[in-house]
């Protein structure tokens, strides 16, 4: 297997109603495998697994050319189904979207994604790494200044004690772990 050294990680992440996140989950992973059927986008569905996150879900892609993703993203905003799919989970949703947009900072396998659990830490850009296995991820778009690290599975463990950081990067950092839900 081969590797590519420009793959992007797209992320959107949206936040249901609390009292309504049995039916939210279920728009959001519809509108997905609606989205899966009409384009090549390959979108995956998580839904965050720690801490009191209930309705915190997040959708994502991996690809290697932005200029295709901009391509499918513009030609699905085109289709005359995808208004009401979208509005469906809009209305069961709050907030704004979160769209963030992330480059490897080394190769990765051809054909990469995430597995059943992930893990992200993304953290005030120039901060060390969390541990050892996670994949090294810049930002380009929606986490100015920040880098992340993605790790498939878990954080182990007494990730970055805090006396090792400063107040102003411990209070930059966002620690996810989420499950797949599509």
């Amino acid at each position: 297997m081969g590797e590519t050294a420009r793959m992007q990680l797209f992320q959107r992440r949206r936040w249901i109603q609390p009292d309504r996140v049995g039916e939210g989950l279920q728009a959001f992973i519809h509108q997905l495998a609606w989205i899966n059927d009409q384009t090549g986008l390959e979108m995956a569905g998580w839904r965050r697994n720690d801490g009191d996150h209930p309705g915190a879900v997040l959708a994502t892609t991996t690809y290697d050319h932005h200029a295709w993703f901009l391509t499918e993203v513009a030609r699905l905003q085109t289709l005359a189904d995808y208004g009401p799919v979208n509005d469906a989970t809009l209305a069961l949703t709050f907030g704004e979207d979160a769209f963030e947009r992330w480059d490897c900072t080394a190769g990765v396998p051809t054909g990469w994604v995430l597995g059943e659990i992930f893990s992200q830490a993304t953290a005030p850009g120039g901060t060390s790494s969390p541990c050892e296995g996670g994949t090294r991820w810049t930002n380009a778009e929606g986490s100015v200044g920040e880098i992340a690290w993605v790790l498939d599975g878990e954080w182990p463990a007494g990730l970055w004690l805090a006396e090792d950081l400063s107040a102003d990067v411990v209070s930059g950092i966002r620690l996810e772990s989420w499950t797949r839900i599509h």
